[in-house]
């Protein structure tokens, strides 16, 4: 007897987009890649500061000073800092596990999908509105690295929560 068309679709593509299971996992993929896309606008963003930065303040190596003063380094410093924050926050948001076993999905089926649209909502919420901060931001020492730590907080926090949350108790 042949399998339906959605069998012969899930043995062909290696998946089950074309269940409920199957969907909920793909949106799942999905946040996480627009909150990737978030984090590396941000990322991008400071880079393109700190290329301008060189550029217009960081005087030439001299025989005399062959080191750029600490003063015009420090905010290069920072913002590299802040930069390997977002791309270590990034990387953990896009490594969560997905959520595949039975018991968890049942009870995210049952009860707690609004909770876990909660978390997905909040992680997009931070991380476009990280790059928009970043967007704003003329030049790297306007740059208010305290507020977007904060944000990036904000996101491991809810990333532990999340976590917490899909764990089978």
């Amino acid at each position: 007897m042949p399998d339906g068309l959605g069998d012969r679709l899930r043995g062909l593509l290696a998946s089950d987009v074309y269940t409920e299971k199957g969907r909920l996992r793909a949106d799942d993929l999905l946040v996480r890649e627009r909150v990737g896309h978030g984090l590396g606008a941000a990322a991008t963003r400071i880079r393109q500061l700190v290329s301008d930065w060189r550029a217009d303040r960081v005087p030439p190596s001299t025989r005399e000073q062959p080191f750029p003063p600490a003063e015009v380094m420090e905010p290069i410093r920072r913002a590299e800092r802040l930069v390997r924050g977002i791309e270590d926050v990034s990387a953990a948001i896009r490594g969560l596990p997905v959520l595949n076993q039975d018991k968890v999905w049942d009870r995210v089926r049952s009860a707690g999908l609004d909770e876990l649209m909660q978390f997905d909502w909040t992680f997009v919420g931070e991380a476009d509105a990280l790059a928009a901060d970043m967007d704003r931001v003329p030049a790297l020492d306007e740059l208010d690295a305290p507020a977007a730590e904060a944000r990036l907080r904000k996101l491991r926090e809810v990333m532990a929560d999340r976590q917490r949350y899909t764990e089978i108790s």
